[in-house]
């Protein structure tokens, strides 16, 4: 979604929260290189929400999310194997959405190369798109997307039985305005369905500046289950399930965020998990570190599903949050 963007000062750390415009105090996390820059987190004690510093500018923005640097051929970011486990995730998630209605039209924003739009689509559901870069007026499976400011997407009050976002909420510098479209553009009663990073969770805090889902420059807002709950509800919706753990996300943010603090070279594993063309230019990792991630992937693969496990269910506190919410 391209929103505009207000530059958020650091000098001394008098900056205010982008969300409520309270002050906010020292960073949480500091210092964190990014695209050649470096960017501190700061948490708003009012809206529980922490805040990317400085916000990357609009222009920094569409190159960060240009189709060459975050998705390769056909839109895939990955190998084979794992693009099955994607496409598998995605046909999970249908499921979750068909527990309110059996069928209907929904609004997928950011909704990437459109996989998760073919897969609701071939239930027969109408779709449609929205996604931040939009080279074509559509994805690779010929699903309609648009974008630009809500504005001017075209959709008329009440449009939608379900709206997902799926990651998308913590990449966008006005997320309370997207909260307040999405009620805009759904039907009394409908559905919205939102995922993100919980800034709180253990992950995070075992993780702070490698955590895997902290991702600045790209995630400007880091959310808490608290903060976005009161967004949520201050905005007109009702949230009937809060989901805890997600066996796409948190396992394997786990598992990088070991590797992470053992000293290895950051999200090395997951670059290597890429498609060859989005690996151009990328440094590789030292032998050391290659040497390093085989021998600790059989320790840590089965210790990363017990602790996103524990996290989830027993300190619900994990790794991801995603919330089901009907419009009043």
């Amino acid at each position: 979604m391209s929103m505009s963007v207000d530059r958020v000062e650091t000098s001394g750390y008098t900056h205010t929260c982008t969300l409520c415009q309270a002050p906010l105090g020292e960073p949480l996390i500091k210092g964190v290189e990014s695209s050649g820059r470096s960017y501190d987190v700061c948490f708003c004690e009012a809206c529980k929400v922490g805040i990317t510093c400085p916000v990357p500018s609009r222009e920094e923005l569409e190159r960060l999310y240009s189709r060459e640097a975050y998705r390769g051929e056909e839109g895939k970011r990955f190998n084979r194997a794992v693009e099955f486990f994607v496409f598998l995730s995605r046909k999970m998630r249908k499921r979750r959405v068909k527990r309110y209605l059996p069928g209907g039209r929904i609004l997928d924003i950011g909704c990437g190369r459109g996989l998760f739009l073919k897969v609701m689509r071939d239930d027969g559901w109408e779709v449609k798109g929205v996604e931040f870069n939009v080279e074509a007026g559509s994805t690779f499976y010929g699903i309609p997307v648009v974008g630009g400011e809500p504005a001017s997407w075209g959709f008329p009050e009440g449009s939608f039985d379900v709206i997902t976002m799926h990651h998308v909420l913590e990449h966008l510098p006005h997320p309370k305005e997207m909260i307040h479209e999405c009620r805009r553009l759904l039907k009394k009663g409908g559905l919205l369905m939102c995922a993100v990073p919980n800034f709180l969770s253990l992950q995070s805090f075992v993780g702070k500046g490698v955590w895997f889902h902290l991702d600045v420059p790209y995630h400007i807002h880091h959310f808490s289950e608290e903060g976005l709950r009161s967004i949520l509800r201050e905005s007109g919706f009702r949230i009937v399930t809060t989901r805890r753990f997600d066996l796409e996300m948190d396992p394997f943010g786990w598992l990088q965020t070991l590797l992470n603090v053992s000293g290895i070279r950051k999200n090395l594993l997951y670059n290597m998990l890429k498609r060859a063309e989005l690996k151009q230019g990328e440094v590789k990792g030292r032998a050391v570190d290659l040497l390093l991630t085989l021998v600790l992937l059989p320790f840590y693969f089965p210790l990363s599903f017990f602790l996103a496990l524990c996290e989830s269910f027993f300190l619900r506190r994990g790794g991801t949050l995603e919330f089901h919410a009907v419009k009043e």
